[in-house]
Order: structure tokens, then C-alpha cells, then sequence
């Protein structure tokens, strides 16, 4: 089985908003960078699946040259290949799902398997995009995967609010991962020694020949509004219903 797995760099989550602000405007210092959380979980997922039997994982990432630092921890985690697409300015999200869409079509893979989202804009638009792009079935949020054993379907858990929703999906299938389906591997030292040295299928905007236009744009960034208000306290169930009678919220 071949499973394609997307990976996003993303500034670290424990990065403070206004940093993460000023990164927004030019200013990157004090920011460190790393693999997408969900996206390492899905990564690890297909190793797995990988491992109860024959197949390929194969990393694809749509980022600036910058960041192999990270596609390469990434790599090290046990990829097969990688190829990463180096855009020409920002691309939006009907964007990226069209590149992903090129790639798909030259790799031919049995399972894309993606984070449920991006921690930076926490958007979880691609892979539903993806999946209509290309006319396959799509399973979100999986907590939990179990492959047939004639690699021809998925069985796919999944969290909803009042419980777990199972679904059975034909492949080739976009399957998007949730935060419990495993917990990811670290890279040994030798893996991230080998990593530093592996070969990466890089690659130009232009070369995949999309065309597609951004039909969403993001105008920019602030920071929330400073909250308001105090905190009163009140000595039983009486006295606040009192309270939110005065303030006519009941």
C-alpha cells in the first residue's frame, strides 16, 4: 500500500500570540518551527500501517526552502521519500488542495493519509477540498484505522459528539486524523544522521502546472480585544439568581 502523507511546518503552538503576530507582518525572530502535531500523527499512523505489511509512506510538503530543517525531522521519523513543492507566495487552501491534487495523480497512492488540521490557522479545509477535487471517498477525524486485509477498504472510527462513528471507506481514500488515533515516535539520533543526508524530490510552484485561483484571501491579523468586567462573588444558588435577575440575564 502507498500512503501519501501531507506535512505542514507551522511556528511552535507554545509560541505567544503576539510573536506569532509579528512573524504575520515580517518578523519571524523568536519563533521556532515545527511539523504540524496532527500532521506527525498521521505520519505515524502510516508507518504503522506500513509496518504490519508492505507499502510506501511518501512525504509531501508545500513549503519554502527554509523549512527542510523540519521536512527532514519529519523524514527521520521513517518516510520512504519526500517531495517538497516551494510556492510562489502565499497559497490558500483551494490552492494547496490543487497542488496536493498533482501529486496525487503522479503518485497514484492507495490512502492519503493528513492532520486534521493545520495548529496555525486550525482552518481543517484541505482535505475535504482534496477529496472533492479528486472524487474520493473522505473519512475525519479518525481515532482509530483498521485496514482490510485485502487492502481494498478502511474501517474508520471516528469522535462525534454523542460517541463514536464508524465508517467503512472504499479506497483510494482521504482520511484525516484526530488527536487520540496514536501517539508519535520520536526519530532516533542515527535516523536523524541518515535524514540530514536523504535525497528530496524538490520542486518549483511552476512545475506542477496548477491553475487555480485563491478563492479565499486573508486580510490580516490582530490580537483579541483586553476582556473586561470583574468577578463577584455570591454565598448561595439564591443570591445569584438574584444577581442575574438585576442584570436582566434571566
Amino acid at each position: 500500500m502507498k500512503i501519501l502523507v501531507p506535512v505542514k511546518p507551522v511556528a511552535d503552538p507554545n509560541t505567544k500570540a503576539s510573536t506569532w503576530l509579528a512573524a504575520q507582518q515580517g518578523t519571524a525572530e523568536g519563533i521556532t518551527f515545527v511539523i504540524n502535531d496532527f500532521d506527525l500523527i498521521a505520519l505515524e499512523e502510516a508507518i504503522r500501517i506500513r509496518e504490519r505489511g508492505e507499502g510506501e509512506v511518501v512525504l509531501v510538503s508545500i513549503c519554502a526552502p527554509d523549512m527542510l530543517t523540519q521536512v527532514r525531522s519529519a523524514i527521520a521519523i521513517g518516510a520512504n521519500r519526500s517531495i517538497v513543492v516551494e510556492p510562489d507566495g502565499e497559497k490558500s487552501w483551494f490552492q494547496i488542495a490543487a497542488a496536493l491534487r498533482t501529486i496525487v495523480d503522479e503518485e497514484q497512492p492507495d490512502l492519503v493519509l493528513m492532520g486534521k488540521q493545520a495548529t496555525d490557522d486550525d482552518a481543517s479545509q484541505v482535505g475535504a477540498i482534496l477529496a472533492e477535487m479528486l472524487g474520493w471517498p473522505q473519512a475525519t477525524y479518525a481515532s482509530e484505522i483498521t485496514v482490510a486485509d485485502d487492502q481494498s477498504k478502511l474501517t474508520v472510527a471516528r469522535e462525534v459528539d454523542d460517541g463514536i462513528e464508524v465508517l467503512e471507506v472504499d479506497l483510494p481514500a482521504i482520511v484525516t486524523t484526530d488527536l487520540r488515533l496514536n501517539e508519535p515516535r520520536y526519530a532516533t539520533l542515527p535516523n536523524l544522521i541518515k535524514a540530514k543526508r536523504a535525497p528530496i524530490d524538490q520542486r518549483k510552484w511552476g512545475d506542477l502546472g496548477v491553475e487555480a485561483d485563491a478563492l479565499t484571501n486573508i486580510e490580516g491579523y490582530e490580537l483579541a480585544a483586553e476582556r473586561g468586567g470583574a468577578v463577584t462573588m455570591v454565598e448561595d444558588a439564591k443570591a445569584l439568581v438574584d444577581l442575574l435577575r438585576e442584570q436582566k440575564a434571566v
